[in-house]
């Protein structure tokens, strides 16, 4: 309820800086508020893509593979029983 309360009393007073902005202004952070909602809907709606760590590479996926193992480290040591 408090955290309602601080967006109204914020949502007040960036209106109150706003109310001076020439109509082409208004617009034009219309547009802006507008293309950061439909950003923020996009990014929500791939969250699935954040839950097992891809990610985006040029390379090809044997050189990825050959990457990998060429930088595997080993450092057990194998104790006999």
């Amino acid at each position: 309820m408090e955290m309602v309360m601080k967006n109204e009393v914020l949502l007040e007073n960036y209106l109150g800086l706003l109310s001076s902005l020439s109509r082409e202004s208004k617009i034009k952070l219309v547009e802006c508020l507008n293309f950061d909602i439909k950003n923020d809907v996009l990014l929500k709606n791939n969250w699935i893509d954040e839950l097992y760590g891809s990610f985006v590479s040029d390379k090809p996926v044997e050189e990825l593979i050959f990457e990998i193992r060429a930088n595997r480290r080993f450092n057990r040591e194998i104790v006999g029983l």
